[in-house]
């Protein structure tokens, strides 16, 4: 499979490696994000030591990266047995040090969590091998992990024995939606939108979409039949991270039905608010749930909302969820047309505005509205004027000089008219004192002749077809 993407991590890990001394990088990232991959990617070539933990016994983790070590140095395993991790560092360092020091020695260690979770001591022994000796060789040492928790808490945090030592770290996000596009370069735009919004960018979702066929028959054969590779990956992931998978199953589903405080959550789930609360927390820490905040309303807690980050859940419990009976009597194909197909313009809009979002980020960092737009959101509250409540979809903000720019998405076949044109110039002044320099109107459908006539007539309103959203980077 190409190698997509990365360029940035490809070149924090080149450039770490190059260096002639001790460099330790933490990698971290919700699984399926790519991180094996981009590990594999950045050793090639390198003859690395790379051992992937595995969850079982702490015996047999220490047995096999004891044999992986000895593998590495000797080429042979005759039998190759360590008593304990100390023992098996004691030996590592010494092979190090009979190394030359003109080479770097390339050490990873995949799925450190696994590891360490069962040996409370490696940490400490890490720390030790690290402070007495293998800070003063040329060695890089990278620690992988898909508990994004444990890697933050356990080994980046302040209590870790490791705290101090790296000397770089890489959070591991998903691709944004111009690279996620290049999974399928052979799409339309409104195809590539499509498979952004059902992959959240993540890269194991992006391969295995096929632009050689539809991207209706991609949707079938992957989420609606029952050998379709995301027919059961919800419930796979949830299993990985929970034990019991009932409180976080209900609680998905709750906001995917619309549920977005913790008070309707708790009564559409079943379940009592303090434990939701903690299960929050969870699925926060896990990535698939994100709580909400307005830009511009950050201090009122009320307007706060959980929403399903992963775009892939956001699909799967909006949709395939509702079709299970069907889909496993082999008529997911009947369902998707019938049930699905004409509600995914619907289904877009959050991940539509996301894109968008992301292209008035992109643009607005480079300053291409006459301002260096710092941060973007969507902005919730209340219209004093009409006394009711009201959004604007996308707010890009220029902390430098106090201005901004608003946004209306719209992912649907029809134009955007003058309904849509009035409402978002109306809407510019509900942010005050924040001056508004610039109004796009965002669009699938396109735009009518009314309103291509205004924006020629007003240089602050821009329309954005779907095509120019993607654009080639410049």
């Amino acid at each position: 499979m190409k190698f997509l993407g990365r360029k940035k991590e490809c070149g924090v890990l080149e450039q770490m490696y190059q260096r002639n001394d001790f460099q330790m990088l933490i990698l971290y990232g919700r699984r399926r994000v790519g991180k094996t991959t981009l590990l594999n990617r950045f050793s090639e070539g390198k003859d690395p030591l790379f051992f992937t933990g595995i969850e079982s016994k702490d015996e047999e983790n220490l047995q096999e990266f004891g044999r992986e070590v000895f593998a590495h140095f000797h080429e042979e395993t005759p039998g190759v047995s360590f008593r304990s991790w100390s023992d098996l560092f004691s030996f590592l360092t010494s092979c190090l040090r009979k190394k030359s020091s003109k080479k770097k020695e390339l050490i990873i260690i995949d799925e450190y969590p696994y590891i360490a979770e069962n040996a409370e001591e490696l940490s400490s022994l890490l720390q030790r091998a690290i402070d007495r000796e293998w800070s003063r060789m040329n060695v890089m040492l990278v620690l992988c992990g898909s508990s994004i928790t444990f890697m933050e808490e356990e080994v980046l945090g302040e209590k870790s024995p490791l705290y101090g030592r790296r000397t770089g770290q890489i959070d591991l996000l998903p691709f944004d939606y111009l690279t996620s596009a290049e999974f399928v370069p052979g799409y339309r735009p409104e195809e590539k939108a499509l498979v952004y919004g059902m992959t959240g960018g993540i890269p194991k979702y992006l391969a295995m979409f096929r632009d050689d066929i539809s991207v209706d028959q991609n949707i079938i054969s992957l989420f609606f039949s029952p050998s379709g590779y995301f027919y059961e990956e919800p419930k796979n992931l949830l299993r990985q991270e929970f034990r019991d998978i009932s409180l976080y199953y209900a609680i998905v589903n709750a906001i995917a039905s619309g549920s977005c405080q913790v008070s309707e959550i708790a009564g559409k789930s079943g379940f009592d608010t303090p434990k939701v609360v903690q299960a929050l927390k969870k699925l926060e820490a896990v990535r698939i749930v994100r709580k909400e905040t307005p830009i511009l309303n950050e201090k009122n807690k009320k307007l706060n909302q959980y929403v399903l980050q992963d775009g892939m859940f956001r699909f799967w419990f909006r949709f395939v969820s509702k079709g299970i009976s069907m889909i496993e009597r082999n008529y997911g194909e009947s369902y998707y047309r019938a049930a699905v197909q004409p509600l995914l313009h619907e289904f877009m809009g959050p991940a539509f505005e996301e894109i968008c979002r992301e292209y008035i980020m992109r643009k607005g960092a480079e300053g291409a509205f006459g301002s260096m737009i710092t941060r973007v959101g969507k902005w919730r509250g209340s219209d004093p004027f009409r006394k009711c409540p009201s959004d604007i979809d996308v707010v890009g903000i220029s902390d430098l000089d106090k201005t901004a720019v608003i946004g209306e998405c719209k992912f649907r076949s029809m134009s955007i008219g003058k309904e849509e044109y009035e409402t978002l110039h109306d809407r510019g002044r509900l942010i005050a004192p924040w001056r508004v320099t610039h109004y796009f109107l965002f669009s699938l459908g396109g735009f009518t002749a009314w309103v291509r006539e205004k924006a020629d007539e007003d240089s602050g309103t821009e329309l954005v077809p779907i095509e120019k959203l993607y654009e080639p980077r410049e």
